[in-house]
């Protein structure tokens, strides 16, 4: 499975056949206060999907409850605590910009008021020890607010834990009568049914054999029941072939396991069959594609598939029919949400496909031509990412991270591969990933491993410098400054070496060109955020930085411009106090510059960074409005990081204005009471801040300027508003995730919500496209009309809706949203 960083429940299945009762016990124990409920039984037999169907059923059921998905397969049997930690806090989403340890990544996300979560963890038979030291370690952190739903071949063995065997669908003996109810052939009719194949009475006859041969196990009965649309009853009946168990010998490094705590976990002779059935009536390149696709540690599309999987023998296109055929025959899972097509084994069949290929003469080959794929992703990810493709790009990298792990696991294994994987490291981290997925300790710690097992190639060698250099960035993005220094000082050292005596590996290495930008930025970047010994800040950081954008244009690196134009703005935003015009000219140009990129998240980026220049340098009720404006965008990209900055950057920016105002008053109006309340609101944004920080663990107190920054505004608003300030940022504090965020944008007018009611339809879907900044033109490309005749339409929609112009229905955007679901 590809490793999930969302939490978010697979599809909801749409059949499930004879758990009626089973399914209401579990829901029963879920709303009846049981604090763990652990379903059992053999692999194939369905407890992944009851436990589906129990989650959905739950959220239905329950709106207020968090639900979130956790897939176990992607850790290995021998993986530690921490591993277990790190997947249960990707599917809480729980983003973490310091070095917090995962556990208190989820104990402070579980804690959270007023929230209950249900989790799930999926397949834990292989770490039935380690996940049942995590379930009762939570339990007793989160006494109250969280339950845990588990999945496993065996009883997890926590306290208080509620046991419920998964038993096989029931199923006709030879001396059966088919007239009675029985699951297992139902399940089967059902399948045959939805392929347009429905059974006769002498097919009812064969399908009972059918189910009987596997013991009536779901998966089993799915695979065989696929086969229908090649083969007759009759031919998957003379075709059933019972196999020897083979389990899996040694573990795949960097792919999922099969293995027990004591012996390796076996494939059940009925589903055993199933598969052998299905695959031997495979031609000979789809089993071979078969046993190939069991090198995918993540999910896969077809073209990667197709890359991965050739060799001299089979070429991509041969690949990508052959994944084709084995969809249709229930071996490979097809994932079409979202409108993009990717593909998975499911963890039993996966099982099977590496008995095939493991210690075979290909393995090695297939495991090199994946590594190689995914260093060449990484470095095409992280050199166009700087454009409209920026989003996407960043959220398929982001489904992909198991694979590109994997990848990188395994190059640690092989000297001469060692440097491919830290490559991937390097590319992730210039595209940004470990940014925008709040995975900043996890990025650094794959570079320092990379460096680690990159060490033979000598310490001024063009990569190990570049990748230096980006894991003080990240130390330094941590608040960790002592860490960032000791980095520092070993990529200045090295490039000092590289220029006085030549690189490490010779001179053609194509990082020896990255060298220079990439020690420029964070050198650059340092300076910014860390002061001197006197507490004064190097002027100097913005034309090193600037130097840097000029020399990653030289090499066609434009993202890397873009990285290092960025932080040229926020320096000059933080420390040019004395040259106004050009602080606000440098961000107006770099804004305009992303815009036309059409990077989204660059170019919030950028607003973030004007927003700044005009609060501090020319008008704060220009940068108050480019605020408020970039919440929603910022929030549409989901970059906690961002978000943070912005809940930061309005309370500055709202001190500022409240310091203006203070000015333009008389002394003896100074203590004014509308002056004080409005002190006493921008409180609870102070706070609203705070919540968010800490939420995603930033470390304010690492970053200099920034913490320089807040502690003006506090002096600012604590002078203003006196002791009530106290519970206001304690209100503040209390928000949750979403409060947080929205505070401060404009809510809806008396009236609006019957007035849209009003609206019709076809208004409605201008008014919600109009309300997301869309152009006349990009709204008429939607809905199939002229931008003429969409600009009337506005008018009409306007009118109707008592607005004055399309400002005011973008700031009621989040209302729009809501009313439309």
């Amino acid at each position: 499975m590809p490793r999930d960083l969302s939490g978010a429940l697979p599809a909801e299945p749409d059949l499930l056949i004879g758990r009626d009762e089973l399914a209401f016990r579990i829901r029963d124990h879920l709303r009846g206060g049981a604090r763990v409920v652990t379903l059992t039984g053999t692999a194939g037999v369905g407890k992944t999907t009851l436990a589906l169907h129990t989650a959905w059923w739950m959220r239905h059921n329950h709106p207020d409850l968090v639900v979130r998905w956790v897939r176990m397969t992607s850790l290995s049997p021998d993986t530690g605590p921490d591993q277990v930690d790190r997947a249960v806090q990707d599917a809480l989403d729980s983003p973490d910009y310091g070095d917090r340890p995962p556990w208190e990544a989820i104990t402070d996300y579980l804690r959270t008021p007023d929230r209950t979560t249900l989790l799930v963890l999926d397949n834990c038979e292989h770490i039935v020890l380690q996940a049942s030291e995590f379930v009762a370690s939570l339990l007793a952190a989160v006494p109250k607010q969280v339950t845990v739903l588990a999945t496993s071949r065996e009883p997890l063995g926590c306290v208080g834990e509620h046991v419920e065997y998964v038993p096989p669908l029931p199923f006709p003996r030879e001396q059966d009568s088919l007239d009675g109810r029985w699951p297992a052939l139902e399940m089967f009719a059902a399948r045959a049914d939805a392929l347009g194949h429905p059974l006769s009475a002498a097919e009812r006859v064969i399908a009972a054999e059918l189910v009987r041969s596997v013991d009536g196990l779901p998966l089993a009965i799915a695979i065989d029941a696929a086969r229908l649309r090649y083969e007759s009853l009759a031919e998957i009946r003379a075709s059933r072939v019972i196999d020897s168990r083979q389990p899996v010998r040694r573990r795949y490094p960097g792919l999922d396991d099969v293995g027990g705590r004591a012996n390796r976990f076996l494939v059940p002779d009925g589903l055993r069959q199933s598969y052998t059935g299905s695959y031997r009536r495979l031609d000979q390149v789809e089993r071979r594609v078969m046993d190939r696709l069991g090198v995918f540690s993540g999910g896969f599309d077809l073209p990667t598939a197709g890359q991965v999987c050739s060799d001299e023998e089979l070429d991509p296109d041969q690949v990508i029919q052959a994944v084709k055929a084995l969809v249709d025959r229930s071996l490979v899972m097809a994932d079409t949400r979202g409108g993009v097509h990717r593909y998975r084994l499911l963890q039993p069949v996966r099982m099977f496909a590496l008995e095939k290929i493991e210690d075979s003469s290909a393995e090695r080959a297939l495991r090199r031509r994946h590594l190689q794929h995914f260093v060449g992703m990484a470095a095409r990810y992280g050199t166009i990412w700087f454009s409209p493709e920026e989003t996407t790009i960043l959220e398929d990298a982001r489904w992909q991270l198991g694979n590109f792990e994997a990848a990188m696991l395994y190059g640690h294994t092989e000297p001469d591969l060692a440097a491919d994987a830290l490559a991937i490291a390097i590319h992730i981290s210039r595209l940004r990933g470990w940014f925008y997925w709040g995975k900043l300790g996890e990025g650094k710690e794959w570079l320092l491993k990379g460096l680690a097992a990159t060490a033979h190639l000598g310490a001024a060698h063009p990569m190990r410098i570049v990748a230096t250099a980006m894991a003080s960035w990240i130390a330094l993005c941590q608040g960790r400054v002592d860490e960032a220094q000791r980095l520092r000082d070993l990529y200045l050292e090295a490039q000092r070496r590289m220029d006085e005596h030549g690189p490490d590996g010779g001179e053609d290495n194509p990082f020896t060109a990255a060298v220079n930008p990439a020690v420029l930025f964070v050198d650059g970047a340092h300076r910014m955020l860390v002061p001197r010994q006197d507490g004064s800040y190097d002027m100097g950081c913005i034309d090193i930085l600037m130097r840097a954008a000029k020399d990653s244009t030289a090499i066609g690196d434009q993202g890397g411009w873009a990285m290092c134009t960025l932080f040229a703005g926020l320096a000059a935003a933080f420390h040019l106090t004395d040259e106004p015009g050009r602080v606000v000219t440098l961000t107006r140009e770099y804004l305009t510059a992303c815009e036309e990129a059409g990077g989204h998240w660059a170019i919030t980026w950028a607003r973030i960074a004007h927003a700044m220049s005009l609060a501090w340098h020319a008008d704060p009720r220009q940068a108050e409005a480019l605020v408020q404006d970039t919440v929603l965008d910022q929030r549409d990209v989901d970059d906690s990081w961002g978000i943070t900055w912005l809940a930061y950057i309005r309370f500055w920016v709202g001190a500022g204005l409240l310091q203006r105002h203070r000015g333009e008053q008389s002394d003896s109006a100074r203590g004014s009471q509308p002056l004080k309340l409005t002190a006493v609101e921008l409180g609870r944004a102070w706070g609203a801040a705070e919540s968010l920080r800490t939420r995603v663990n930033v470390r304010l107190e690492g970053l200099g300027p920034f913490l320089r920054a807040q502690q003006r505004a506090e002096a600012i608003v604590r002078a203003i508003a006196g002791p009530e300030i106290e519970s206001a940022v304690a209100a503040g504090r209390e928000l949750d995730h979403r409060q947080a965020i929205m505070l401060g944008i404009p809510q809806e007018p008396e009236g609006f919500a019957v007035r849209w009611q009003g609206l019709p339809p076809e208004l409605k879907r201008v008014a919600t496209l109009a309300a997301q900044k869309r152009t006349n033109k990009e709204i008429g490309t939607k809905v199939h009309l002229s931008p003429r005749t969409i600009e009337d339409k506005m008018a009409a929609t306007l009118r109707l809706l008592g607005l004055r112009n399309r400002k005011e229905l973008v700031d009621l955007r989040v209302t729009i949203e809501n009313m439309t679901g």
